[in-house]
């Protein structure tokens, strides 16, 4: 056997394993999911909102997604409806959900080609000229291959990936 073939062989070995680990411990995994983060970010509440309402600016601060389309908007700044396209080559769509200026919002993700459907609250609550900064996971994964990515990654990588972006952009802005 020529080395080409053996290469190929075993690599076509390794990825079958991969997915198939993936799958194994993604089936051990529930499909449901929920967690709640906070933290005091030292920032008016005013300004935070602005932030995380800013849904055009998301592929300048997540690597992972590639451009924003809005798709329905009605008389707030904020999009009601729009799709999020990822460097994986997928899509998601979010809609805005209840929403209480400077205090609450909800994004729902009503379809994603990752198979995954679920909601994100964010709560902002003033204290001392800063501001306590939650965020609500609910989310539900049908692929066992996507929730065993997950399981791996840390299933609450998302809700700590927005935390992060947060307390990164504010830090040392007063």
């Amino acid at each position: 056997m020529n080395r080409t073939l053996k290469f190929s062989i075993g690599l076509s070995a390794v990825l079958i394993l991969l997915v198939g680990t993936f799958l194994a411990v993604g089936l051990m995994q529930d499909t449901n999911y929920e967690a709640s983060i906070s933290e005091l970010i030292p920032a008016p509440k005013e300004e935070i909102w602005k932030y995380i309402t800013n849904v055009e600016d998301v592929p300048n601060r997540r690597n992972d997604v590639v451009s924003v389309e809005i798709l329905e908007k009605d008389d707030t700044s904020i999009p009601l409806l729009w799709k999020e396209n990822t460097s994986m080559g997928g899509y998601m769509i979010f809609k805005r959900g209840e929403t209480i200026p400077f205090a609450k919002m909800e994004i729902v993700l009503q379809e994603s080609s990752f198979k995954i459907k679920g909601s994100w609250v964010y709560e902002l609550e003033e204290k001392n000229g800063d501001t306590i900064f939650s965020v609500t996971e609910k989310s539900e994964i049908a692929s066992p291959v996507a929730r065993g990515a997950f399981y791996f990654a840390g299933r609450d990588s998302t809700i700590q990936q927005e935390l992060t972006m947060v307390r990164n952009y504010f830090r040392g802005r007063r």
